[in-house]
């Protein structure tokens, strides 16, 4: 069935209506666990974000731009295929399992990689994949022509070991084959594979997903990070050090596209895959979510609004910022938009293109937003926002449900963009209209994946 999509695909691929001549290049830069207070141009002062802050000023920050999930897998998932994780077979309770050999995204699922190789494009997952290690769920299996990482949720970053739960393991791969590179950072190792990756590349077009494994746990930067955070808490050193190499490597691949001469026609957005997490004994808590509430795993602010930054300097303005709601599951449709790929007419797709309105900053952007994992709803509409079954107290236990009042919270973001005032009472029909909104979105994908299961069933015949 993949193949058949696939030919679909080159079949039904639209003649350039966006670009002229040669369609622009992809480079797509997903941190890991990174908060928005973090970065630079979203407010941060004790983090050195040069880079990053340099692609907002060249090109367009996102002020109201969200993951699709609060935890690593699913967001991802979101991100490549356009849909709601719920859409693409994860769970809505817990992280595709470290372990080899699980499997994760549904093999039926379009990706992004997919769709610009229906339009002759070279592609490459460099870093952390964690949506599979079957072979049919690996990413040579789900349209990368390269990879270059580890399959699992984290890594250490000198040995490459997975040793987060047993059975610990060596988790490094170049496509299917597992390689050794003990010593070297992986956070340099994939910029080194990005760089090669852009060099041998430079002459047609390419797509470039580099998943970086930081901030995330387990905390290891190189030493001639620490010396400029010496005097901040261990925790927000560490996550400090992490942040700070990761950007002097997204400055590194940035600079390579100036030196080839691609940066006008390349595409470059810049992201993470949800906020940061809470403190835990492993070192985990430097990370800053801003003023937003909550962590990661949580659907109040802080595990979802994320910094994202997009440049195209041959077709987008620079130095702009927009406001209009945004998540995740956009960049799939944008990046068909901007090569003039059809994306295959079988599926919902989630996402809306982002073209129109980065282009001219008043046209609208998403009505709603939906979200939902682990029991968690939320709904983002306009100035309001209702979370049910929302964490609190996530310092004491991460999983611990919010109760009584406070079991559906209804916030103002335009006044209250941290959600510490819950608004359900005064306005009851409005936290009642968005939650039946979201139940009708919920039972949409319930019946989608209904009607899809004979499918499916059929051709694994």
């Amino acid at each position: 069935m993949k193949r058949m999509l696939a030919v679909f695909l080159l079949a039904a691929a639209l003649p350039g209506t966006v670009t002229v001549g040669r369609p622009p290049n992809i480079v797509i830069l997903y941190a890991d666990d990174l908060g928005i207070g973090d970065v630079g141009c979203y407010g941060c002062r004790d983090i050195k974000t040069p880079n990053i802050d340099a692609l907002a000023r060249s090109g367009i920050r996102f002020t109201n731009y969200y993951s699709a999930a609060p935890l690593c897998a699913p967001s991802r998932a979101a991100m490549l295929t356009g849909r709601a994780p719920a859409r693409t077979g994860l769970s809505l309770s817990a992280n595709i399992p470290s372990a080899m050999g699980e499997a994760g995204m549904r093999t039926e699922e379009i990706t992004i990689a997919e769709l610009a190789r229906s339009r002759g494009y070279a592609t490459a997952a460099l870093g952390k994949w964690h949506l599979g290690s079957t072979p049919e769920t690996q990413p040579n299996g789900q349209g990368f022509d390269l990879f270059v990482g580890h399959h699992a949720s984290c890594i250490d970053s000198y040995s490459h070991m997975y040793y987060a739960s047993e059975p610990y393991y060596h988790d490094l791969y170049r496509n299917r084959t597992e390689i050794r590179r003990d010593g070297v950072h992986l956070v340099d190792l994939i910029t080194d594979e990005a760089i090669q990756f852009l060099d041998a590349h430079a002459e047609k077009p390419f797509l470039l997903y580099v998943a970086y494994n930081v901030p995330h746990y387990p905390m290891v930067a190189p030493g001639r990070f620490f010396e400029q955070y010496a005097d901040l808490p261990a925790s927000r050193r560490d996550w400090a050090a992490l942040t700070n190499h990761m950007d002097e490597s997204i400055g590194r691949i940035t600079a390579h596209l100036d030196t080839l001469g691609l940066t006008r026609d390349t595409i470059v957005f810049f992201s993470s895959d949800n906020g940061a997490p809470n403190a835990s004994r492993r070192g985990e808590g430097g990370g800053s979510n801003g003023p937003f509430r909550e962590y990661k795993r949580s659907l109040f602010e802080g595990g979802i609004r994320m910094p994202a930054v997009i440049r195209w300097p041959a077709k987008l303005p620079a130095g702009q910022v927009r406001e209009q709601l945004a998540v995740a599951t956009d960049l799939f449709p944008t990046i068909a938009d901007a090569i003039s790929a059809a994306p295959p007419d079988d599926r919902t797709y989630d996402g809306e293109t982002w073209l129109p309105w980065l282009r001219d900053g008043a046209a609208p952007g998403h009505d709603v937003l939906f979200f939902e994992w682990n029991d968690q709803h939320a709904v983002r509409r306009g100035k309001w926002k209702v979370v049910r079954n929302g964490f609190i107290n996530q310092n004491i236990n991460r999983q611990n449900r919010a109760t009584g009042e406070d079991a559906v919270f209804l916030a103002d973001l335009e006044a209250d963009p941290g959600e510490r005032t819950n608004l359900r009472r005064q306005h009851p029909d409005v936290a009642e209209r968005l939650l039946k909104l979201h139940d009708a979105w919920r039972t949409s994908i319930a019946e989608e994946l209904a009607a899809s299961r004979p499918q499916h069933t059929e051709t694994k015949r």
